[in-house]
C-alpha cells in the first residue's frame, strides 16, 4: 500500500466494529493485523501523521532492544508479534484498538510494518487495572466537568502548593512516603542543559539525584538520565523533537496545542508517565529561566491540565493525595513504592 492507502486502511481498522482479528503472516497470533507498506514510504513520515491523528506515540522498542516495563496495557499487544525480529516499535493507543509503527529484521535487512491490535481499552467509568473500582476516575481537576470542554491553551494554573514549601520538602517528602534511601548519583547537569538550552527543575534534579529513573507504586514512570531507553527524559525528548521536525506532512504536533520543546525555544519535555498513559511534561520556555510549570493529560485525550507547582509537589500529590484529581493515586490503594529502571539499554534484554 501508499502511504494514503495504509492511513485510510489503519483509519478503518481502528473503528469500532465486527472485524475478526487474525493476522496472515505465517506464525503470528490473532488479535492484530499487519499491513503491506510500500517501499516509498519512510518510517519518519507515518510516525509523525500517526501521531498527529492518534495522539502521544509510546517508545516501545529502539534500537533493537524492548521496554520490559510493558505490558498488555501499555501496548504489549504490539510487540508480542515479532519476538526475535524488532527493531524499533512505536505505538499509540486509540479506543479498543492498538497503532503499532515500526522495523522488523527480515532476512538480511529490515522490514518497516504497520500493525493494528485489539486493546482493552479503560472504562471512563473504571479505575486503572489493579485499582478499586470504589471510586470512580473523574473526567476534570476538581470534579468540574466544565473544565474538559474549555479550549486547551486557555487551561491554566488548576492547583499550586497549600503551604509555602520550596522543592526540596516536596522531594523529602516524596522520600519520607516510599521510605527510599536516597542514593545520591552524580550527574553533569550543565552538559544536559546545554544540550536542553534550558536549566531544568532544581526540585527534579535533587529527585533523580535522590531515586535515579524508575517506577513509583509499579505505576508511575519517573524519567531520569542514563536509565536505559524506557528511563532516560534525553533520549525520549530527543525522539519526540525528531519525530516533529522530520516529516512535511504539516505543522499539527503530538502535543497539540503546544509543540516539543526545542533548544532556545518554548515547548514540552515528558518527565513522566503512567501505567494506563497519562503523561506528565514541563513546559519549558527558555526565555524563562527557572519557570517550569507541569502539563498533564489523562489516556483518553482530555485536554492538558498545567498546574503551576514544582516538579516534586506534583508527583507526591499523585502518589499521596487521594483527592488530586483527576492524577492521584492513592484511592487506587497501590502502595508507595519505587522500583529502580534497568542499568542498561531496556534492561540489556534483547528481542
Amino acid at each position: 500500500m501508499d502511504e494514503q492507502e495504509l492511513l485510510e486502511a489503519v483509519a478503518s481498522l481502528v473503528r469500532p466494529g465486527g472485524r475478526e482479528w487474525a493476522c496472515g503472516r505465517s506464525g503470528h497470533p490473532a488479535g492484530h493485523v499487519c499491513l503491506a507498506v510500500s517501499g516509498t514510504v519512510g518510517l519518519s513520515t507515518l510516525l509523525k501523521e500517526f501521531s498527529r491523528r492518534y495522539g502521544q506515540l509510546r517508545n516501545l522498542a529502539m534500537g533493537g532492544f524492548a521496554d520490559p516495563t510493558v505490558t498488555e496495557r501499555t501496548g504489549l499487544p504490539l510487540l508480542a508479534p515479532f519476538a526475535g525480529e524488532l527493531v524499533e516499535m512505536r505505538g499509540w493507543a486509540s479506543g479498543g484498538r492498538w497503532i503499532g509503527c515500526g522495523v522488523v529484521r527480515a532476512g538480511d535487512g529490515e522490514q518497516l510494518v504497520v500493525l493494528v491490535a485489539e486493546r482493552a481499552a479503560p472504562s471512563p467509568d473504571a479505575p486503572p487495572e489493579g485499582a478499586s473500582r470504589a471510586d470512580p476516575l473523574l473526567r476534570a481537576t476538581g470534579g468540574d466537568a466544565g473544565d474538559a470542554a474549555w479550549p486547551w491553551a486557555e487551561i491554566e494554573g488548576e492547583g499550586g502548593s497549600e503551604l509555602p514549601e520550596d522543592g526540596r520538602t516536596w522531594v523529602r517528602r516524596v522520600i519520607e512516603l516510599t521510605g527510599w534511601e536516597p542514593l545520591g548519583i552524580c550527574v553533569d547537569w550543565a552538559a544536559i542543559e546545554e544540550e536542553l538550552g534550558a536549566p531544568l527543575p532544581a526540585d527534579y534534579k535533587e529527585l533523580y539525584e535522590a531515586f535515579g529513573g524508575g517506577v513509583f507504586s509499579d505505576s508511575v514512570s519517573f524519567l531520569g538520565r542514563d536509565e536505559g531507553v524506557s528511563f532516560d527524559f534525553l533520549t525520549q525528548w530527543r525522539a519526540a523533537l525528531s519525530v516533529e521536525r522530520d516529516s512535511g506532512l504539516g505543522s499539527v504536533s503530538a502535543v497539540d496545542p503546544y509543540e516539543v520543546y526545542a533548544p532556545g525555544g518554548k515547548g514540552v519535555v515528558a518527565w513522566g508517565s503512567t501505567e494506563w498513559a497519562d503523561e506528565y511534561c514541563w513546559l519549558i520556555d527558555a526565555g524563562r529561566p527557572g519557570h517550569h510549570p507541569v502539563l498533564a493529560r489523562s489516556h483518553d485525550g482530555d485536554p492538558w491540565h498545567r498546574y503551576d507547582m514544582s516538579t516534586s509537589e506534583f508527583l507526591y500529590r499523585v502518589l499521596a493525595d487521594a483527592g488530586f484529581r483527576p492524577f492521584g493515586i492513592a484511592r487506587y490503594d497501590l502502595g508507595a513504592t519505587f522500583r529502580p529502571g534497568s542499568g542498561g539499554p531496556l534492561d540489556g534484554r534483547p528481542l
